[in-house]
């Protein structure tokens, strides 16, 4: 497997925007799991280089909040970053969703971490309310997240969704030990299309069964992150 982040196929953008994501090949881009910083940093450069990107990333702290920022006035801690001018929005995952934004015409582009917290809380919603367009305009990549045969919850996670938004109880399914597997990228998804987004693709790809490829938390409680990254020049 090649360290470079793999351009994401499969997603129509307009000229003047790209996307990747990293593997674990590239390795961890996470400075607050224990790794070495220096090595992060190296990490990181290396990433700007390979991907040529038009400015340097500014990396959030991502806290499981519902808080979305502008790309030029980020304040800490954050969870979404969107962005009218030349920008690289990114977000770092192992388990949790991200979530790359984009509208139609390519002027303004926005990255998502979404934990089941941040998700059942309203950070997706919180989004699309900041890019401030038709929502129709909008187009929308769900990236390497668990899936939900990998994902099991207890009821009160059924719940944080369920009490508010009686239809997602169709993204969760009882298993044989009072627990509940829930469908996070199809919760996202809904969540999109009541918010009145209709262009969304699904990614497919598993973190937690595809060891190879993906770091997962859940799976081995690994200490590393992988990147989502939109950018526009």
């Amino acid at each position: 497997m090649t360290s470079k982040p793999i351009l994401i196929p499969d997603w129509d953008l307009p000229e003047g925007v790209s996307a990747a994501v990293t593997t674990r090949a590239m390795g961890n881009l996470a400075v607050h799991v224990g790794d070495d910083p220096a090595s992060v940093l190296r990490r990181r450069m290396y990433l700007d280089k390979q991907l040529n990107l038009p400015v340097a990333v500014r990396w959030l702290q991502q806290q499981h909040t519902t808080h979305v920022c502008d790309f030029n006035a980020i304040t800490q801690p954050c969870d979404a970053v969107w962005s009218a001018k030349t920008s690289v929005c990114a977000v770092l995952t192992a388990d949790c969703l991200p979530l790359l934004f984009c509208t139609n015409e390519g002027h303004k582009i926005a990255a998502t971490h979404a934990g089941w917290r941040g998700l059942a809380n309203g950070i997706v919603e919180n989004t699309v309310a900041a890019l401030n367009v038709c929502p129709e305009t909008i187009r929308v990549w769900i990236g390497p997240a668990i899936s939900q045969p990998a994902f099991q919850v207890g009821s009160e996670v059924r719940a944080a969704f369920v009490d508010k938004q009686p239809h997602l109880a169709a993204y969760f399914v009882a298993d044989e030990e009072d627990k509940w597997r829930a469908d996070l990228p199809g919760i996202a998804k809904q969540k999109l299309q009541d918010c009145g987004v209709r262009d969304v693709t699904l990614s497919g790809w598993c973190s937690f069964s595809d060891a190879d490829t993906w770091y997962s938390w859940r799976r081995a409680q690994e200490p590393a992150r992988m990147a989502s990254l939109i950018w526009r020049t």
